[in-house]
């Protein structure tokens, strides 16, 4: 289920997540990013928004979070974890201190992912 080069899955390494899983089988009751394409991607405390702005610089063409922010006119690691959140289909994320997931936009998410995922916050309007 990776889908990364091995430059990709060291620095998601070094951000502190785990092997991605699917939706089906993670368990949602920790920290995690979860992206469509991957599926759920468990990290540590405080480290979701290090791997959003990863995966935003993944699909720029970037090889850093920092990198990404500074060619998008973003601040690291906020702004870049907002944008892959707001712009990415099928992207939510549960950090440690939340009780909810959070994911951008109601449209995002498939009805599937929606009833896996549970109760959700949207943070961006549709």
């Amino acid at each position: 289920m990776n889908h990364f080069t091995p430059q990709q899955w060291q620095a998601l390494l070094d951000a502190g997540v785990r092997e991605p899983q699917p939706l089906h089988l993670a368990d949602l009751s920790v920290p995690f990013v979860y992206h469509r394409a991957v599926g759920v991607i468990h990290c540590g405390a405080g480290k979701h928004r290090l791997a959003m702005s990863l995966l935003l610089a993944f699909a720029h063409g970037f090889g850093s979070g920092i990198e990404a922010g500074e060619h998008l006119g973003l601040d690291f690691p906020d702004e870049t974890a907002d944008r892959w959140l707001e712009t990415t289909l099928g992207a939510a994320f549960r950090s440690s201190v939340g009780r909810k997931v959070q994911a951008g936009k109601r449209s995002h998410l498939t009805m599937v992912e929606k009833r896996w995922l549970g109760e959700i916050q949207y943070l961006f309007d549709d």
